[in-house]
């Protein structure tokens, strides 16, 4: 199936992580131009360029977006996947790092689809299903989990998001959909990150802990990073021009169950 996706041009953020490797590569693999973001830069490749953004700062925003406008003049794909997942005692969470999961998880999201938005409507104009932009949630946003409130919280703060804005661009006349990829707990960095700090905060033995997030989902194991971009794939091409407002949960049934 061709997934019109042939030439478009994507910025994906939080590139450097697992989840932004995968997608970055899937979206590459089908002939998109990428730019990777990060507050770290990659190597350039065939297909892939770099720039160093901090998804909380505007000016960096605009500074990228600028740069897209003027050596591309188009945005077709906007992937708001920069996000931490702080995980903590919500007795004794520091404020700072509530507040910075926010500004990061949320307050990233918002600016990248305000500061992208005029060259996305643009760009759509000329593109079957107009462009795309593809917000990374999490089934936390879905399901509650100890010791993760604030991740928690800003996924699902992510997600409305997600649906509002949805309704807003159709009130508008843009053509330009937004959609949300809800993964279940993936094998990755963040991951490793978390159970070692669920390791800490109750004293559970790591092996049993991984064990019963795997069987949390009921395929029985992580979510891969690549079928996670597969989601971001469809959610960008061709075949999802009808799908709008949508919350897709790649999770082995887990927010279901």
């Amino acid at each position: 199936m061709d997934l019109g996706l042939n030439g478009a041009v994507a910025l994906v953020t939080g590139a450097k992580g697992n989840i932004g490797q995968a997608v970055c590569s899937a979206l590459r693999a089908e002939g998109v131009q990428v730019i990777a973001t990060d507050m770290a830069v990659g190597a350039p490749e065939a297909g892939l360029e770099w720039h160093k953004l901090d998804v909380t700062n505007e000016q960096d925003w605009q500074r990228v977006i600028a740069a897209v406008r003027a050596k591309y003049g188009r945005l077709d794909i906007l992937v708001n996947n920069a996000g931490i997942a702080p995980t903590d005692r919500i007795d004794t969470m520091p404020l700072a790092d509530f507040r910075r999961a926010f500004d990061i998880n949320v307050a990233g999201v918002f600016l990248g689809t305000q500061v992208a938005s005029a060259l996305l409507a643009e760009s759509g104009t000329k593109r079957e299903g107009g462009s795309a932009i593809i917000n990374i949630a999490s089934g936390a946003a879905d399901k509650p989990a100890a010791f993760n409130a604030c991740y928690c919280a800003t996924k699902a703060a992510v997600s409305m998001f997600t649906r509002a804005t949805a309704l807003e661009f159709s009130t508008l006349g843009m053509p330009v959909r937004v959609n949300a990829v809800h993964p279940g707990a993936v094998a990755s960095d963040m991951m490793d990150s978390i159970v070692a700090r669920y390791v800490e905060l109750t004293g559970r033995n790591k092996d049993e802990l991984k064990a019963a997030i795997n069987t949390g989902h009921p395929m029985g194991r992580m979510v891969e990073p690549a079928e996670v971009a597969d989601a971001v794939v469809f959610l960008a091409s061709r075949a999802a021009r009808y799908t709008h407002a949508g919350a897709l949960h790649v999770d082995g049934g887990q927010a279901n169950t």
